[in-house]
């Protein structure tokens, strides 16, 4: 009997301790330009849509091709593509080629919409230093007509500072400022 005890004891007493699981935020410093010749047009920014394995807080990473694995103690504080939603509104207001940048759902009647999707964010250890690929793919709609006047899809990869999830969260975050600028300047351009 005592026997017994000792070992339901050991099956549900304190196990060894797990690890914390760290969390990261997706952030970018905004863009410092400003455009001189500002429009008067009203730009909604739509929720980004993720492509299907990134659509969690889980982040990824590929040590051989065509391989999606997730960190098991390292995760994205939301999803990625609900965070690069407000990064991206910020980063297009605070370049100023637009009268009003707002996010949807809104109340207001824009002229123009702007879908986004994340097609992929991922640490990728096939190379050494191991590198961020961030791809988003971008359509600019007349919000009117419901026609799309333009897409393009922004890819960047940035090298880790380490080879762990630290490194490829920092490297995201470079990588996010970068598609952030140049997301920007391709709106100015276009909608001109």
């Amino acid at each position: 009997m005592f026997l017994c005890l000792v070992l339901l004891a050991a099956c549900v007493g304190p196990q060894g301790k797990q690890a914390d699981t760290a969390t990261y935020l997706l952030s970018a410093a905004l863009p410092a330009k400003s455009v001189s010749a500002k429009s008067a047009l009203t730009l909604l920014v739509t929720p980004t849509r993720a492509h299907p394995g990134f659509d969690t807080p889980r982040m990824a990473y590929v040590r051989e091709a065509n391989r999606i694995e997730y960190y098991a103690y390292h995760r994205w504080v939301e999803t990625p593509a609900r965070m690069l939603t407000p990064l991206i509104a910020q980063a297009l207001e605070a370049g100023g080629a637009f009268g009003a940048v707002v996010q949807s759902p809104a109340s207001v009647r824009a002229n123009l919409r702007l879908d986004t999707e994340l097609v992929s964010l991922m640490q990728d250890f096939t190379q050494q230093p191991s590198r961020v690929r961030l791809v988003v793919r971008a359509q600019l709609v007349d919000a009117g007509s419901g026609a799309v006047i333009a897409t393009r899809t922004f890819e960047v990869h940035t090298s880790a500072t380490a080879e762990a999830a630290h490194g490829g969260a920092e490297a995201a975050n470079r990588a996010t400022a970068e598609i952030l600028s140049k997301l920007g300047d391709w709106c100015a351009a276009v909608a001109k």
